[in-house]
């Protein structure tokens, strides 16, 4: 007689669902956790509580941040962004560089070190934007490479970006300690005045209250 057919392969889903199952007896072999009495309390933990009372819009916005991570845009948004944020920011950057060196004038240097009040072009700057930000150039720099990130979807220019930040911060530092070992109580007294040195936290405060 002919031999008996061979039997049939299982399809792709019974397939998967075996492997699945291998893998989650492998896990509870390894971990000692009951994978079953888990998935249970999880699915009880889902559905406990009040709806619209547990925090499901901090879930909805964490997950999808990460999908959006994942994907590496933010649908029907990423575009826009890329279009208008980031030139935007860049032209922001451009005229904030622009207006602290004419605004430094004869004080204006690639040195964190001031220039020398005797020689008769230092002086202390605490007018124009520097009314507002304690070293606009540096926030310049920092709103015009962001914006360069965000218009070529780069994130390793958005790194590079936070690794200029943390330079010029520290920069800042320095200059600062020049500034006053150089003019003493009066730029301790503009430190007081002008609380924001690079970044306009200051000012997002107020404009977040008048909204």
């Amino acid at each position: 007689p002919p031999p008996p057919p061979p039997p049939p392969a299982p399809s792709p889903t019974a397939a998967i669902a075996a492997s699945f199952s291998s893998l989650a007896t492998k896990l509870e072999d390894l971990t000692g956790v009951d994978l079953d009495n888990l998935s249970a309390a999880v699915k009880e933990n889902i559905k406990s509580g009040d709806a619209g009372e547990r925090g499901e819009a901090y879930v909805v916005a964490q997950f999808s941040l990460l999908s959006f991570i994942a994907l590496g845009t933010v649908p029907f948004v990423g575009d826009a962004l890329s279009f208008t944020l980031g030139p935007g920011l860049v032209g922001v950057g451009l005229v904030v560089v622009y207006k602290a060196a004419v605004d430094l004038g004869t004080n204006l240097s690639p040195w964190p070190t001031p220039a020398d009040p005797n020689t008769g072009r230092g002086s202390l700057v605490d007018t124009g934007i520097y009314s507002l930000l304690r070293h606009p150039m540096y926030s310049g720099l920092i709103f015009g490479m962001a914006g360069l990130s965000v218009a070529t979807d780069s994130a390793l220019r958005m790194l590079l970006t936070a690794a200029l930040y943390l330079v010029l911060d520290a920069k800042s530092d320095f200059e600062e300690t020049k500034l006053i070992e150089t003019y003493g109580d009066d730029y301790r007294a503009y430190m007081e005045k002008v609380q924001d040195k690079i970044i306009p936290f200051s000012l997002l405060e107020e404009a977040e209250e008048k909204v």
